[in-house]
C-alpha cells in the first residue's frame, strides 16, 4: 500500500471512530442546591433529594434537561454559600441564583447586551402582601393607618424588612405559602406575603379567597432566577448550555401552581 494510501486509510478509520455514536459519552449536568426547605421551589431538608415532589424548581429543571439528548441530570444538595464556592471552582456544574455583577465571577448567566436576558430567565415572581378586605382600607402602600402590630406571615428566609421596614409589622416565618393563607382565613394573622404572578402574569393560588382576602399594591418583592452555569462547565459544553437556557423562553406556571397550591405541610 502506497503512503498516501496508508494515509487516506487512517484518515477514514480516525473519522469513522470520531463519529462512532459509542464515543460520544452523556454529558452529566451537576446541579446544587440548597439543603435547607424553601417552599416552593425545594422541598425537604438535608442533602438527601426526595424523589417525590422535590420542589417547584427541580421538577422545572428535569423537564428542560430532559428535552436535551445525551444529558443526565445529577442533583447534590448543600448550604447555599457551598453551592456558590462549588459553582466557582466547577466542583458543581449550575444553580438558580439572583443575579448581580459580582456573581459573574462565579458563573455564566445568560447575557445579552452585557444584562442578563430577560426572555431567558429561569423564573420571574412578583410577591405581594395579602390581607383581609376590611384591613385593605387601612392600606397606603407601605405601611397600616392606625395600626401599632400587624402579623405578617412571611417564606422564612425572607423578612421584606427593606419593602416593608415600618415596626408595626410583627414578622412569623413560615414555610408553605399554603399554610400562610390558612391562617389569614383563620385569623391567625392579618397579612400575609405570597406569589401573585409568574413571568407577569397572575399566580392566585386555589386557597386565595377573593370574597374575603385582597392583594394589596404595590408588589414588595420581584425575583428574577437565572440558570447560571460554572465557567467550567460552559467553556466545555457552551452548546448544551445555549441549548438549556433557549428551553426557557416558554415559562412553566402550572409546574409552581401545583407547588403553591399544595405545599401546606401535612
Amino acid at each position: 500500500m502506497s503512503s498516501a494510501s496508508w494515509q487516506k486509510a487512517v484518515a477514514v478509520m480516525l473519522f469513522g471512530l470520531l463519529w462512532h455514536p459509542a464515543v460520544f459519552a452523556t454529558t452529566q449536568l451537576t446541579f446544587c442546591f440548597q439543603d435547607t426547605e424553601l417552599a416552593p421551589y425545594y422541598l425537604g431538608n438535608g442533602q438527601q433529594v426526595q424523589p417525590e415532589r422535590p420542589g417547584a424548581t427541580i421538577e422545572h429543571l428535569q423537564k428542560i434537561t430532559a428535552a436535551i439528548p445525551d444529558l443526565q441530570l445529577k442533583l447534590v444538595r448543600y448550604p447555599w454559600q457551598r453551592c456558590l464556592k462549588y459553582l466557582k471552582s466547577g466542583d458543581v456544574d449550575a444553580v438558580v441564583a439572583n443575579y448581580s455583577d459580582s456573581r459573574r465571577t462565579l458563573g455564566a448567566f445568560p447575557m445579552r447586551m452585557d444584562m442578563p436576558d430577560p426572555r431567558r430567565e429561569f423564573t420571574q415572581q412578583d410577591i405581594c402582601l395579602v390581607t383581609s378586605k376590611a384591613l385593605a382600607k387601612k392600606w397606603n402602600g407601605k405601611s397600616f393607618n392606625g395600626m401599632s402590630k400587624v402579623t405578617l406571615a412571611h417564606q422564612a428566609g425572607r423578612t421584606y424588612k427593606q419593602a416593608l421596614p415600618h415596626r408595626q409589622f410583627v414578622r412569623i416565618p413560615i414555610s408553605a405559602q399554603a399554610q400562610a393563607l390558612q391562617m389569614l382565613a383563620q385569623d391567625k394573622v392579618q397579612a400575609i406575603s405570597m406569589v401573585c404572578k409568574i413571568a407577569g402574569k397572575s399566580a392566585l393560588p386555589s386557597g386565595f379567597n377573593p370574597d374575603t382576602m385582597q392583594m394589596l399594591d404595590p408588589s414588595i418583592e420581584l425575583l428574577h432566577g437565572h440558570l447560571v452555569f460554572s465557567h467550567q462547565f460552559y467553556q466545555a459544553n457552551r452548546a448544551t448550555a445555549q441549548a438549556l437556557w433557549s428551553e426557557l423562553t416558554e415559562p412553566q406556571r402550572a409546574i409552581y401552581l401545583k407547588y403553591l397550591d399544595n405545599d401546606a405541610p401535612d
